[in-house]
């Protein structure tokens, strides 16, 4: 699955690339028929694993069961922050235009967004095509998904590293105990792409631990594959697991030629689409000295147990080799954050936003070295793994799932609403009385598709709920305005005409009334 994901992304953008704009089942079926070929040319005669199948499929429902849970029934993203925003932006450009951003003269109206590695927005439009509904509702699931197989990754590598069953499903279940970098990275933080590249960049680590073992070329292209997948859905995850491939290809005993073809064959096709997404828009570069909020590693965030295991962990599986592409893994985390930080404070850089970013990555090999600390503490008896294995589940996922949510930014009623304005209209010309600031600021942009530049967005930047209020108690309002019914005081609502009612969201307009601040 995981892999038919990645090659929808790549194939969707090379059909964008081609002139034929985003084609959803197109892309679909290219995906299937070269998952299969993959899956045919890395088949193996071994016994079959039921148990391990029956664990990794619980893994997934449990996840995918937990996080969209968390936005039911409405199935929305639940985070805040302008991430969501600009996420559902270009989620939208694609919808409405049928074809990925090729106008360079749109970075006044999208920002960044106009150069954005688009795999995560395409692959949401995909899904809502193929499942019809919109790139909005399809975006969430598909990020829970992802984030869903990317726990039962997690135990797929611990298995293969050795570890019995009841430890993998412990390094599952001690992705837990940080729960803001694990789930609240796309419940909370709205790090949408991140979450998908993620997924990405864990397969990269799984397949080059099957490469590991056996080292040929039907390897090296699905290494190739999830290289390409996570440049193209968040590029800052890359670094780490190319840099592990290319240290296990150089202590392989392969002959000097079939190194060179299996180079070629992963960094290849990664140089092609690096070349067609950077000509003549250089400047997504510049994501690597970005600052903004981010959480600061530490005990705070990251809690004392994980980060303890896992130094244990680096002792205790130092020697075994089934554990070294692990503990490679990890150390160019921490080479890379060092790195970024490096580059981030000689910018000038407020925040050394990217270097932070990295622990997001580093608790899924933290999490696999701290469970052989376990095995080598507790035991391997599987009794005792699968008692350690509950009790870290009630003691790790009870408080992440009873911890407060916070207020939605997105809601199914107002987006309706300001759809319905946006056909007819009325986007260009709109006040917005809604409960916060974020959700103003979504509506303007991802949902009546407005430009991020220009003196209106300086308004938004200064939104207050009751201020909104104010031109329409005096008549100077703009011509529309889309509405919270539950925010809309009696003063406003007793001089004004509801034009569309859509459940506890309207648009509303004043007849006679001044109208201003149009842009």
């Amino acid at each position: 699955m995981t892999c038919c994901l990645a090659v929808i992304a790549i194939a969707g953008y090379a059909i964008d690339g081609l002139g034929f704009g985003v084609q959803p089942w197109t892309a679909l079926a290219v995906a299937l028929v070269v998952t299969g070929a993959a899956a045919w040319s890395r088949l193996r005669p071994v016994e079959p694993q039921s148990a391990d199948l029956a664990a990794w499929l619980g893994i997934v429902f449990f996840v995918v069961t937990m996080c969209l849970g968390m936005s039911w029934p409405s199935l929305v993203p639940p985070g805040r922050g302008p991430d969501l925003t600009h996420h559902l932006l270009l989620v939208d450009y694609i919808q409405q235009h049928g074809h990925l951003v090729h106008d360079r003269s749109l970075d006044g109206t999208m920002g960044e967004m106009a150069h954005y590695t688009p795999a995560s927005h395409l692959l949401a439009v995909v899904a809502g095509a193929v499942f019809g509904v919109d790139g909005l509702r399809a975006f969430f699931p598909l990020t829970v998904l992802c984030a869903a197989l990317t726990a039962g990754l997690v135990f797929l590598i611990a298995r293969r590293g050795g570890l019995p069953a009841p430890y993998a499903m412990v390094a599952v279940a001690l992705l837990f105990l940080p729960a803001q970098y694990f789930f609240g990275a796309f419940t909370h933080d709205s790090f949408l792409a991140q979450t998908v590249s993620t997924l990405f960049a864990v397969a990269m680590w799984w397949a080059i631990e099957q490469w590991d073992d056996q080292p040929d070329l039907a390897g090296a292209g699905v290494i190739a594959i999830f290289l390409v997948a996570t440049f193209l859905a968040w590029p800052i995850w890359l670094g780490a697991p190319l840099l592990v491939f290319l240290a296990m290809l150089l202590r392989t005993g392969l002959p000097a030629r079939v190194r060179v073809q299996q180079m070629a064959m992963v960094i290849v096709p990664l140089l092609a689409v690096f070349l067609a997404h950077s000509w003549h828009r250089w400047g997504w570069i510049v994501i690597v000295r970005t600052s903004g909020a981010v959480l600061h590693p530490s005990l705070d965030s990251l809690g004392a147990v994980l980060p303890i295991l896992a130094l244990a962990g680096l002792v205790v599986a130092g020697r075994a080799r089934r554990a070294r592409v692990t503990i490679v893994l990890l150390i160019m985390i921490a080479l890379q954050a060092v790195t970024l930080f490096a580059i981030a404070k000689a910018e000038g850089a407020d925040t050394p936003y990217m270097a932070f970013k990295m622990m997001y990555l580093a608790i899924y090999p933290m999490a696999i070295l701290a469970a052989y600390a376990l095995k080598w503490g507790v035991g391997s008896g599987e009794p005792i793994g699968w008692l350690l294995a509950a009790v870290l589940l009630v003691v790790a996922v009870r408080p992440a799932l009873s911890a407060p949510r916070s207020i939605p930014v997105v809601d199914l009623d107002l987006n309706a609403a300001g759809q319905w304005l946006r056909s007819n209209g009325g986007a260009a010309c709109t006040d917005y009385m809604v409960a916060d600031a974020e959700t103003a600021y979504w509506l303007h942009l991802a949902v009546l598709g407005n430009p991020r530049s220009g003196e209106r967005m300086r308004e938004l930047d200064r939104y207050d709920p009751r201020a909104a209020v104010a031109p329409w108690i005096t008549a100077d309002g703009r011509k529309f305005a889309i509405v919270d019914l539950r925010q809309l005081p009696d003063e406003v609502r007793s001089r004004v005409q509801i034009v569309h009612e859509f459940g506890k969201a309207a648009v509303i307009s004043r007849p006679g009334a001044t109208m201003v601040g149009c842009d």
